[in-house]
């Protein structure tokens, strides 16, 4: 196992020196696109497996995620907050590097391997003839059989089928990208720290809820246990007195300890949820849609799983964009929040 300091390139490692999961330099500008992840989707970043009528052939950043069989830490370990990579390991990020020289029309930048998953910026710098997932299945396959002949193995499962693609084109959004992919060991660290806060349960049963809808949690469970849980609904006609009012009341319910439940839609909803996670409070999310296969809480959603203060629920399938909430939709949403925080 070899374990030093953050390089850009293999170029610059000594034969057998100290080596960590490299990274190569970011390539533009923007904002945390995980925490803004449906506002994303509306202005053109489309996440999936495949986006339809996506054209893959055509020049495009790529945000891409691959894990490994049954998410085994295969490929190193993680620990204070750094990626060290095992030999398996860096037969993954030397394939990975081969693309750029097979295919001239792709460019690599930042590419993080973690123990069982890895997050990689492709780049499409012009037209190709075959969609961008032909190199990315054949860097899967000759990583497969590069293992499977270094273990002895020739039934040697290395990856989950497929792999996860954002397409950026929005302007300004490769930085943010760099930034959480940079982030991801101080992430992945926290979650195995705390992974009862870092985890989603499907067909949630739980007293609180709603018994005639399909529950799925992601986050602190123990806060539908809370005695008091208040359900937020604010008029986006109400007046800045009677917010204020109304702000002030919520507050003296959270210090009690009451957590806040909403699907935080209203400009009142948004200004009274602020207030409450800056006076140290909890606070419920109802989602409008499912959890997809890779999701995972982004920007300030993660502090607070890590703080325990979050718990995100949804009773509806994951959709391939971001689901329009209709009047209908913030009904019902209000409706389960009512009644979740009844006693």
């Amino acid at each position: 196992m070899a374990d030093g300091v953050n390089t850009a390139s293999t170029t610059a490692l000594r034969k057998g020196a100290a080596r960590e999961s490299p990274s190569c330099a970011p390539c533009s500008q923007g904002a945390n696109p995980w925490a803004r992840r449906k506002r994303q989707n509306q202005q053109g970043v489309k996440q999936g497996y495949r986006f339809p009528g996506r054209d893959y052939r055509i020049p495009a950043f790529y945000m891409i995620t691959m894990t490994s069989h049954e998410r085994r830490p295969r490929f190193g370990v993680c620990a204070n907050n750094r990626s060290t990579l095992n030999d398996d390991g860096w037969l993954v990020y030397e394939t990975w590097q081969r693309m750029a020289r097979d295919y001239p029309a792709i460019r690599l930048s930042t590419l993080m391997i973690m123990p069982d998953h890895l997050h990689g910026i492709v780049r499409v710098t012009e037209h190709m003839a075959k969609p961008v997932g032909v190199p990315l299945r054949a860097f899967k396959s000759q990583v497969t059989s590069a293992l499977r002949k270094r273990h002895g193995n020739p039934t040697l499962q290395i990856w989950e089928p497929g792999y996860h693609d954002w397409a950026v084109w929005r302007r300004g959004a490769l930085k943010a990208f760099t930034r959480y992919i940079l982030d991801n060991p101080r992430r992945y660290c926290l979650r195995k720290a705390h992974p009862d806060l870092f985890r989603r349960v499907s067909n949630l049963r739980h007293p609180n809820l709603p018994d005639n809808e399909t529950w799925t949690g992601y986050g602190n469970l123990f806060l539908l246990d809370r005695p008091e849980r208040i359900a937020l609904q604010v008029s986006r006609r109400i007046s800045a007195e009677a917010l204020d009012r109304l702000r002030a009341k919520i507050l003296e319910r959270v210090r009690n300890g009451a957590a806040l439940i909403s699907p935080f839609i209203s400009p009142g909803e948004k200004d009274i949820s602020r207030a409450v996670l800056d006076a140290g409070g909890s606070v419920i999310l109802m989602k409008p849609d499912g959890f997809h296969a890779f999701f995972k809480p982004g920007g300030h959603y993660f502090e607070l799983c890590c703080q325990g203060r979050l718990l995100i629920l949804a009773c509806r399938p994951p959709a391939p964009a971001a689901t329009p909430v209709t009047r209908e939709l913030c009904l019902a949403m209000n409706r389960w929040c009512a009644a979740i925080a009844s006693p």
